[in-house]
């Protein structure tokens, strides 16, 4: 199993090529995420991307 780095992990989201933001995965010290809480992670980072992407422009007012 190969290791994982210390500290945050950013994962981030995009949107029809472009950048729309980013979740950072900060565990308490001395632990590390299971499998699945990072696999979820990737799953909503994922889902906010494709929601993003679907809202259509944003709007100056």
């Amino acid at each position: 199993m190969a290791a994982r780095p210390e500290g945050e992990t950013e994962l981030r989201t995009s949107a029809s090529g472009h950048y729309s933001g980013r979740f950072m995965l900060r565990p308490l010290p001395g632990t590390v995420p299971s499998l699945q809480a990072r696999l979820v992670a990737v799953t909503l980072a994922d889902h906010a991307g494709a929601a993003l992407d679907t809202a259509g422009p944003v709007l100056d007012r």
